[in-house]
């Protein structure tokens, strides 16, 4: 950050502190704002119950955001969470690890705890609070490179909500999610169309997810037993990744396809990954560059997402960039980078990423050195392209701060960026 910092001071000729002044209006006016999202939702509309009221996109996000409240804590514990209320679930959680506490950053990397303020929010609102927990399931596998997690929320209608997590900060996770670059399918997508499957009876069925969550949503959906298919009314994908493959041509896509519910940032990145379901909208946010992939910021009017008519720079300019590196790579090279790149990872002894170290950092420094000359040359070539696309994320993030920025700024933006970051 503090390379960031000075990258802007020097292009744009401003002293350090007025760089961090600058920096820290920036934060205040765009992540610090709760207006107009998806907490000022709970507390204004939650004075009706589902049978009373439709389901609609928003409630949709809360439920994707429950899903990373780590439900198998309790469970380890020995309390059965099945048929809990989301009301009487705080009231365990709380029994046994204290009051909820909110967390310091909601747009932080890792998503448990935001889940879990997310369940404390709602668990008092008329409209939540009576929702039972239907099921659910967690697998995490480092060996194995599986990280999985879903739950089933039935509403008072009858409605049966299935949730998918998102990654965490897992090694095995963000691996996981590397390895749909090349796999036509991943340990979660099979987990997820299997979870899916075993729902028996007649009750409609809403599946929803956010990042890898919203991927294992739409393959669950597009892949699922055709009986199943008449009873799901809505997948929701709120900016998920897309797959190696042409997702359009499953069994299911085309019955379901009207039911699929796409929403990405203007700033989106993990959203426009790979391919992707084209029929997606795109919601103005009160945050800015990759922090818009966390939906808290995302802006709400009411019963519904405040939407823009395209994505922005940095989003345009990263997919371009990921789209040339991708194509210029076959399925086994993709691999290939994968593999060594984790490998490197795994040897350093970190399995989540927010455990990492300065020490660790060199240990991965120092295995990346050792890698082959055409695994290097990928490397090479993939951060040469994230850094020349990153230019336009930081002029995107500039408009938003000091207004229309002239041509010559972002130039020099780009030009000092690169620079700093090729050195």
């Amino acid at each position: 950050m503090n390379r960031l910092f000075k990258a802007c001071e020097v292009g744009l000729g401003f002293e350090h502190q007025t760089a961090y002044s600058l920096f820290a209006e920036y934060m205040r006016k765009y992540i610090c704002s709760r207006m107009n999202n998806v907490f000022g939702y709970i507390e204004e509309c939650s004075d009706s119950l589902f049978k009373d009221q439709e389901f609609c996109e928003v409630d949709a996000l809360v439920f994707t955001w429950l899903s990373y409240f780590e439900i198998e804590n309790l469970q380890e514990r020995g309390v059965e969470c099945r048929k809990l209320t989301l009301k009487n679930l705080v009231k365990k959680n709380e029994e046994i690890f204290g009051e909820f506490k909110k967390p310091d950053k909601l747009g932080k990397l890792v998503s448990t705890a935001t889940g879990a303020w997310m369940l404390k929010q709602v668990s008092d609102k008329k409209r939540f609070k009576s929702v039972r927990i239907g099921d659910f399931k967690t697998v995490n596998d480092h060996e194995n490179d599986i990280q999985f997690s879903v739950t089933s929320y039935i509403l008072d209608n009858g409605t049966e909500v299935i949730a998918f997590r998102g990654t965490d900060t897992s090694v095995a996770g963000w691996k996981e999610d590397c390895m749909t670059s090349y796999s036509l399918k991943v340990p979660s997508q099979e987990l997820a169309l299997e979870y899916l499957n075993k729902r028996r009876g007649k009750r409609p069925i809403i599946v929803t997810g956010h990042s890898k969550g919203g991927n294992l949503a739409i393959y669950a959906a597009s892949m699922c037993r055709k009986t199943l298919v008449p009873r799901i009314s809505d997948v929701y994908n709120f900016d998920g990744p897309g797959f190696c493959f042409d997702i359009k041509t499953t069994k299911n896509f085309k019955e379901i396809k009207d039911r699929i519910h796409s929403y990405i940032p203007g700033s989106s990145i993990v959203g426009m990954l790979l391919q992707h379901v084209d029929d997606y909208v795109v919601v103005s946010s009160l945050s800015a560059g990759i922090l818009q992939h966390y939906a808290f910021y995302w802006k709400i009017e009411g019963r519904s997402f405040v939407l823009q008519k395209k994505r922005n720079l940095s989003s345009r300019s990263m997919d371009t960039a990921f789209r040339q590196w991708m194509e210029d790579l076959s399925l086994e090279q993709r691999k290939a980078f994968v593999e060594a790149v984790f490998s490197a990872i795994e040897d350093s002894g970190v399995k989540y990423f927010d455990e990492f170290s300065t020490s660790d950092l060199r240990k991965l420094f120092s295995k990346m050195n050792s890698m082959d000359a055409q695994t290097k040359k990928m490397v090479r070539s993939f951060l040469g392209k994230l850094v020349k696309a990153s230019s336009s994320e930081v002029i995107s993030a500039a408009s938003d701060v000091f207004g229309r920025v002239k041509d010559n700024m972002a130039e020099k933006i780009s030009n000092t960026l690169a620079k700093h970051f090729n050195q």
